[in-house]
């Protein structure tokens, strides 16, 4: 494989102002010309010696410490659930009467009084990529959690991670833990029972993160075997794509299908070739170290096909979004696709979650994942996407990126210490219907962003909440997250921000009047979600 060059690039402000100024929707081209223009004329020249992931590379103006300073604008803290822990994790809510309880890295927490928010089940659990969804059919409320394999991420002695050091993978070749998810029946949250283990696969990765909506299917994110072998990021040995299984029975789980980007499998060289060198290298431009191929979440199917849904949106890191017909979930297919310039497909994990809350609107957005600490990578923007043409998405604004607050000791976040770039959306799945011109974003360094969306064509940020740094730079792998999730209660407004220095509940005057009592929850987000549950 060719050797991958280090770049440090600054980010395309004026992009991002034009979007901002919009008055009227660019086309498919003049959009694409305008990013790649930009960003590419940031690039070249700007090599530097390659660092990747948890490894530093500061520069003289960066911060010699971590922050542990809180910053805030229109946004105020109600609630810190477990100060001081690590709690970056993937969250999920479910309900009971009008008790609301918040699932969390193995943990139940009850959030029905958000003045006095309690663990509730301590390691009630296994698993930290989560899922959970009523089934009326069954009358339980079915947890799924994965189960994943070691990846190859970096090391102190190995920053490009398997590259470095071929032995990384001896660790996924020889895990014997289960490699893919459990179920189990979470209808009594102090006791939640297993019901079953389904691997997809003994040679494979296991699952990264997945998606269930209580229906009866579930869309797993897995490389099934080793012969998925053409990723080119360090951090991962093999290309995921989509698994679909029926879980009518959650205790005998199925294997349906399963759907992958082709030139992913040992094979498939002539697909590979095709894409690794003339989509993700372009010739002029300084790569990043490796592009992530695949899937890096799951695909996301808002309506159940089985009330007639038949349509899955998916973020294939390099490739972009994927939008698939599973009017068959035997037999998908590739209605329409938005592959990122290349400058952004050859950096960390172009595309990393598709948020379909917009598509009453015909809207979707979609964001990356930077995997460098300090800026020693592109910044990867926030995309919004026109899919009323699903057989031609295209882009028609970026989202602003954050400027740190006016106090802060430093005056652009990549001299703030840590990772600088989008990681979540607010989940799908949640109580209430989803506030219209409203999201936020876990934003690692920046923590988390509130943006005013009415205008989809110009995104503007309305607040932000920045906590304190966790962590420890004299620690490797610690402190380059800070914020990594958010959820939203839309019917209460109120926000949960998952950071390295605890759970912080949020109000924002953008998204109403906080609830704070115990309250049933009426409706969720999405169309039958948890129907049937009291």
């Amino acid at each position: 494989m060719r050797p991958a060059l280090a770049i440090r690039s600054q980010r395309n402000r004026k992009t991002g102002h034009e979007m901002k100024h919009e008055t009227r929707p660019p086309t498919r081209r003049q959009f694409l010309q305008r990013v790649a223009t930009g960003a590419s004329a940031a690039l070249i020249g700007s090599a530097l010696p390659a660092w990747a992931d948890h490894h530093p590379h500061p520069t003289p103006q960066s911060l010699p410490y971590l922050d542990r300073n809180s910053y805030s604008k229109n946004t105020d803290v109600i609630a810190h659930i477990l100060p001081g822990e690590e709690r970056g994790g993937k969250m999920q809510f479910m309900a009971i009467g009008n008790r609301r309880y918040l699932l969390q890295q193995g943990d139940v927490i009850d959030i029905s009084d958000l003045r006095q928010p309690e663990m509730y089940n301590k390691a009630g659990f296994e698993g930290m990529q989560l899922q959970v969804a009523y089934n009326n059919k069954l009358k339980k409320w079915i947890l799924m959690t994965g189960a994943q394999a070691p990846i190859t991420d970096s090391t102190p002695q190995a920053p490009m991670g398997k590259y470095d050091d071929p032995h990384l993978a001896d660790r996924w070749r020889n895990y014997k833990g289960l490699r893919g998810v459990r179920f189990y029946d979470a209808s009594d949250p102090a006791k939640i029972a297993k019901l079953s283990e389904f691997s997809t696969g003994a040679t494979g990765s296991g699952t990264h993160r997945n998606y269930y909506d209580g229906g009866r299917y579930a869309y797993l994110d897995t490389a099934p075997d080793d012969t998925f072998i053409h990723q080119p990021s360090y951090f991962r040995p093999l290309v995921n794509g989509n698994m679909v299984v029926d879980v009518s029975d959650p205790a005998n789980p199925k294997e349906v299908s399963m759907w992958w980007v082709p030139g992913s499998r040992m094979g498939e060289e002539a697909e590979y070739d095709e894409w690794i060198w003339s989509k993700l290298v372009p010739p002029k431009v300084a790569g990043d170290r490796t592009p992530f191929a695949g899937l890096h979440g799951p695909v996301y199917v808002p309506k159940k096909l089985e009330d007639g849904g038949n349509r899955g949106y998916g973020a294939w890191g390099c490739f972009g979004l994927v939008i698939h017909d599973l009017s068959d979930p035997k037999n998908w297919k590739k209605i329409g696709q938005f592959e990122p310039p290349p400058q952004y497909g050859g950096m960390g994990i172009a595309f990393h979650t598709i948020w379909c809350g917009m598509l009453d609107r015909g809207f979707v957005i979609a964001n990356g994942e930077t995997t460098n600490s300090d800026c020693n990578q592109i910044d990867l923007p926030v995309w919004v996407i026109d899919i009323r043409d699903e057989t031609r998405p295209t882009p028609v604004a970026m989202f602003p990126f954050p400027v740190p607050p006016p106090n802060a000791p430093y005056r652009d976040f990549c001299f703030k210490r840590g990772r600088f770039g989008a990681h979540n959306p607010p989940h799908l799945k949640a109580p209430g219907k989803i506030v219209p011109g409203f999201i936020a974003y876990a934003y690692f360094n920046a923590g988390l962003r509130c943006y005013d969306i009415a205008n989809p064509y110009r995104p503007e940020e309305v607040g932000y909440f920045v906590p304190p740094q966790g962590g420890d730079l004299s620690k490797f792998g610690t402190g380059d997250r800070t914020v990594s999730n958010v959820l939203v209660e839309w019917d209460r407004k109120v926000i949960y921000v998952a950071a390295d220095t605890g759970i912080y509940v949020l109000s924002c005057p953008n998204l109403g009047k906080p609830i704070l009592d115990p309250m049933p929850v009426r409706e969720w987000s999405l169309p039958r979600l948890n129907e049937g549950a009291v």
